[in-house]
């Protein structure tokens, strides 16, 4: 079961050179940040300047892959989507027991020559919307997209992919493949997927975004029954704070093991600027009000609306 809310038209408090810092009470697991930009809400970010027009197709070639260290043939064909056999075929006089470092394998049934990894089919209808890039004072970019699940149905098992293109290039400069931080996006619900790319990666300015892989699921038996008893928010100068009192359902089957929160910050055309996840690990009984605040700040702009998704694991 999820919980997932959405809030428009948050007031707007102006801050006179500092910020609130809310933490969570003594009997709260403590948060542990992951995979959030946590930069200061005094940074200045330039305007960044992306284009986002759709990037070329790959040639319908058969793709090769160059084996590297700690490869197998197993994991070479689940990241590509195929069974082993068909590797196997297409390459008959590999040993599948002893893969030699530097050996090039031919990939049957995808298309590509450029050597980076094809979407695997995804069985069901994920949207991505409004890619975007924002580069930082400190080099390098931030690329966000918002992933939404439009379908009746619970999705898990989401992987992304965002590459970077060269202008006059049909293959990509830098490829980054995450796995959505949520367990579970539920129906009806839309989140941030986000990839950092270094300075040295991020002078290319075509972006793309794909969906790799996603499953439609039933309610996931990992993840327990949650209720937000009460959520609060309030600007802060470039960016947003949100307040969650919660608890794991008494009639949960056992004590939640960890706890994942998303927020995501979007400007007035809905798009995403910021985010923030919270992994929390540690015991969380069922029934006991808890305490969460999450603060996130934009990478451009200001925020005017926000949406944020609490998962409990068992």
């Amino acid at each position: 079961m999820f919980v997932r809310r959405a809030r428009l038209g948050i007031w707007i408090l102006f801050l006179a050179g500092c910020r609130a810092v809310a933490t969570p009470t003594p009997a709260f697991p403590t948060p542990v940040q992951w995979l959030s930009p946590t930069t200061s809400p005094t940074l200045v970010f330039p305007t960044p300047v992306v284009t986002l027009t759709p990037s070329p197709i790959p040639t319908a070639t058969p793709k090769t892959y160059t084996v590297k260290k700690g490869d197998t043939l197993g994991g070479i064909a689940t990241r590509f989507g195929v069974k082993v056999e068909d590797i196997q075929k297409a390459n008959p006089g590999v040993d599948p027991n002893a893969l030699s470092i530097g050996i090039v394998l031919i990939i049957p049934g995808v298309s590509g020559s450029d050597g980076t990894i094809q979407p695997s089919p995804t069985p069901v209808d994920l949207q991505v919307q409004f890619p975007r890039c924002f580069y930082q004072t400190g080099g390098g970019k931030w690329c966000l997209a918002l992933i939404s699940n439009p379908g009746p149905d619970p999705v898990s098992g989401i992987s992304i992919r965002f590459s970077l293109y060269p202008s006059a290039m049909d293959y990509p400069s830098a490829v980054r493949e995450i796995a959505l931080p949520l367990m579970v996006l539920p129906a009806g619900a839309r989140t941030a997927a986000a990839a950092f790319f270094p300075p040295e990666e991020s002078h290319d300015d075509i972006l793309r975004v794909e969906i790799l892989s996603a499953v439609r699921s039933a309610e996931d038996a990992a993840t327990l029954p949650l209720t937000i008893l009460k959520e609060t928010s309030r600007m802060l100068t470039d960016g947003m704070e949100v307040t969650v009192d919660y608890q794991v359902d008494p009639q949960a089957p056992s004590p939640a093991a960890r706890l994942d929160a998303v927020l995501t910050l979007l400007d007035a055309a809905g798009q995403p600027i910021g985010f923030r996840i919270s992994r929390i690990e540690g015991p969380v009984a069922q029934g006991a009000p808890q305490h969460l605040v999450l603060s996130a700040f934009a990478l451009s702009g200001q925020p005017v609306k926000y949406e944020f998704i609490l998962q409990a694991r068992s």
